[in-house]
């Protein structure tokens, strides 16, 4: 299958059914990082679930920006073929400060909104984490794209072992 005709068959999958796809594109990618995911969520009682979800949402089918030197913007986008690849593009303490920042962030939900329930204190946590701590200001916020995407990934994660 070309990559166009791959793209052109996301581009017809919206909501969760593209957060779905996505997910299981980035699921050979993921598998490398599973017991490093548990040991994390462990450490911060999150679900590696949604720790594999926040890692597909910011590190696409195993697509990972490096530093590209003078080029353009000085990004590059790398496709990790699995050859000859280093077997740890995302290192411990990495997933360790991501998710301790999502924790920091779900906390602070619950103590501006302490009758929550926990799922809304996630979901809040999550936006808070791309939106910054004053993105959140009612269960009206709670709704917004990349907890979605994250929370459906972490779905489909779970549902397939994570």
């Amino acid at each position: 299958m070309s990559v166009l005709w791959l793209l052109l068959g996301l581009l017809a999958l919206t909501g969760v059914r593209a957060s779905e796809r996505l997910a299981e594109i980035d699921m050979p990618y993921l598998l490398r990082y599973q017991p490093m995911m548990r040991t994390v969520g462990q450490k911060y009682c999150v679900d590696p679930a949604v720790i594999a979800g926040v890692v597909s949402r910011g590190y696409p089918g195993g697509n990972l920006l490096v530093h590209g030197g003078n080029v353009d913007d000085g990004v590059r986008v790398v496709q990790d073929t699995g050859h000859y690849a280093p077997t740890t593009w995302i290192s411990e303490s990495q997933l360790s400060q991501m998710t301790e920042v999502l924790t920091v962030r779900i906390k602070e939900i619950q103590r501006r909104f302490p009758t929550w329930s926990p799922d809304q204190c996630l979901r809040g946590g999550l936006c808070a984490y791309v939106g910054g701590p004053s993105y959140v200001r009612s269960s009206q916020d709670l709704g917004c794209d990349f907890c979605n995407d994250v929370l459906a990934r972490a779905k489909y994660f779970k549902r397939h072992g994570f």
